[in-house]
């Protein structure tokens, strides 16, 4: 029983730490985590996003729904195959990972206070 408590003390830790990275940066961490696999300019399918964020394939095209009307990528069918579909980073989603870039997003107090909750 006090492991499961314990998992409830980490999450609630986490999802502490996702809002306040919401409200910081106007985005979802896992939001972030699609521009951060776009950030090297290449096109990526779905299917490579979804590796990538290692989430369900219907919960990241819900993501990439979110990231199409937020404006920050954009869809093309694939030249190969037109059932694919092909995803890159607009404009502004190339601004958005500057912005990121310019965070101080402290993992190793988060990683801290996770471990100290793991291990009591």
């Amino acid at each position: 029983m006090e492991s499961i408590c314990r998992l409830k003390d980490l999450y609630k830790i986490l999802y502490a730490y996702e809002k306040q990275f919401a409200e910081e940066a106007g985005i979802t961490i896992n939001e972030g985590a699609l521009l951060c696999c776009l950030k090297d300019g290449k096109p990526k399918s779905a299917n490579e996003l979804c590796d990538f964020i290692g989430l369900s394939g219907s919960r990241v095209s819900r993501i990439i729904h979110t990231m199409e009307e937020k404006g920050y990528i954009l869809r093309e069918i694939g030249v190969f195959d037109k059932r694919q579909m092909i995803f890159t980073l607009t404009d502004a989603g190339k601004q958005k990972i500057r912005e990121m870039r310019k965070f101080n997003i402290d993992v190793n107090s988060l990683m801290d206070r996770l471990k100290s909750v793991a291990e009591e």
